[in-house]
Order: structure tokens, then sequence, then C-alpha cells
């Protein structure tokens, strides 16, 4: 089947899409992206999505092309044409990219240098992804921890993504599966995740901000805990904090939730997914079954 791509408002086969050499979002990494899942064919989550792709936009002072509503509805209607004979699609994702658009090379915004209205470039395309299976059934996430030494804007979710690329890259040649950001001792988040901790009976997790990304499926779990008798905690915690914590697990939208069994090459205990950690993926898959529509 033709992989499609829905790039500036036409949708053409992915293989004959072209982003200029010019376009701010390869020449600066100008721009701000999105994964959206799909269960079974149906987007979760989309519009805490397209919120957060306002907000990131926003922080790099770049606007939406069209309003939120109507790029969601772009998506729902591409999303729904991806499968054999235009049926649904089933498990997978919808990678979203925004940039400035295409302009002359000059550091400053292009309004800045006197041009006329540059066009933002908007694409999105499928990617298809396995079911997950139960929290318990796979093996923990092997973490290996690196200076956190990124920009203080976190909270945009830009493409701009080196320090990101390296500091997984040296996670895996190191026979970890992720990188674990320390800043000043404080553990932040990961590469491509967010960071939770069970330490002293309450949930743990720093606070979105500067070095944080508000991550959808960390939102999602935060809105779970709220309706349980959990406590949750948002704040800086330690490196020695979390090599002591009961439970410790990870957040994606395309990971779900997965517990951590090594940090830095080294066990953690309890050597298996916590009874917490089990519980809130247990409440995550209700959660997303409910927002999907399934029984």
């Amino acid at each position: 089947m033709t992989e499609r791509i829905w790039f500036n408002g036409r949708v053409m086969p992915l293989s004959e899409a072209r982003v200029s050499v010019e376009d701010r979002g390869f020449q600066f990494a100008d721009g701000v992206y999105e994964v959206v899942r799909l269960y079974s064919g149906r987007l979760f989550t989309l519009d805490e999505h397209m919120a957060r792709l306002e907000r990131s936009a926003a922080g790099i002072q770049l606007s939406l092309p069209m309003t939120r509503d109507a790029l969601a509805g772009e998506i729902t209607k591409f999303s729904a044409g991806l499968g054999p004979e235009g049926s649904a699609c089933g498990e997978g994702m919808i990678y979203l990219q925004l940039t400035r658009g295409i302009s002359p090379r000059n550091h400053l915004f292009p309004h800045l240098t006197g041009q006329e209205k540059v066009e933002p470039t908007l694409l999105f395309y499928f990617r298809p992804l396995p079911t997950l299976p139960p929290v318990g059934s796979v093996p923990g996430v092997k973490l290996h921890a690196v200076p956190d030494e990124r920009w203080q804007k976190c909270w945009i979710k830009s493409i701009a993504l080196l320090p990101n690329v390296m500091a997984k890259s040296a996670a895996a040649a190191a026979g970890a599966d992720e990188a674990i950001f320390i800043d000043n001792g404080n553990v932040t988040e990961c590469a491509a995740s967010n960071i939770f901790a069970v330490i002293g009976g309450e949930l743990v997790t720093h606070p979105v901000g500067s070095k944080v990304l508000g991550g959808v499926t960390r939102e999602v779990l935060l809105k779970i805990t709220a309706d349980s008798k959990l406590a949750v905690r948002e704040r800086p915690w330690t490196e020695p904090e979390a090599l002591a914590a009961d439970e410790l697990f990870i957040t994606s939208t395309t990971r779900e939730i997965s517990w951590v069994s090594h940090w830095n090459g080294q066990p953690v205990p309890p050597g298996r997914p916590g009874p917490i950690t089990q519980q809130l993926h247990t409440a995550l898959k209700q959660y997303i079954r409910s927002a999907i529509g399934e029984a």
C-alpha cells in the first residue's frame, strides 16, 4: 500500500513530498512537532496534542496556518482513509511537523527583514506501531544518566532535537534503552519520555517547565490519579532519590508506561514492575478504551 502524507493541504504519496532547502525547519530547526497515537484506527487525545502544538508554536512566535479545530479535522479525515479501501488504519501514530516556512537564509525572523508573509510548512503522516503488551510481561527499560545540557525552554516541543539525539545515542552505546537527563543533581526527563517515581507512597515527577516537556501521557496519568487515593507531588527530585525509589517508570505517547529495571547499568529494585506501576497501566488502558469508544 502506498504511504501517504498530508503536505500543505494536499494528500500525496509520501515519496513525492519535497521540502525546499531554504525551509527554515531544515536550516534552523525553526519549527515544532507532535506525535498523536491511534488505537484501532481511532485518534487518542487529539485535542490535547493540538493544544500543546499551539502552545509550542506560540513559544517560538509562530502561528498555526489554520485553527486547531480545522487542523484536527484534517488529521481525522486523513487517518480515516489510511486503511484498505479507505477504512480506518489500526495501531499507529500520526507524526506532525510545522515550520516557519521557506525564506532566504537569515537568522532573523522573516518579518523582521521586510519580507512579505512567509507561509508555514505543515505536514503529517502515519506510521504503524505494534500493540503494546501488559507492562508486567515485558523487560524493564534500562536508563543511562547524562548531564542535561539542553536549552531552557524544554516545554516547547521543538524539532531541534540534536541534544536528545546525542543523549539517546550515548545511552544506546552504553547498552541502555533511554537517556535520563540530570540537571544540577535533579532528575528532569528522558530523551523521549517523562519519568515518574514512587517515593514513600507518593507518586513524584518533576514539574513541567524549562527542563521538562508536558507529556500528554503524563497529563493523562495525573488526571487519572486525581480521582484516586494516590498522593501525587510535582517537585524536583534527585538522582539518589531515584535510585532509592520504590518504583520507577517512564511514559510517552508511543510507550504508554514502561517500568525501569536498570540505571547506569545497575539493577533497580524491586526488579519487576511495582504494584502502583501496574495499577496505573491498567487504569491508563481503561482510560484509552473509554476515550476511543471501545467497551
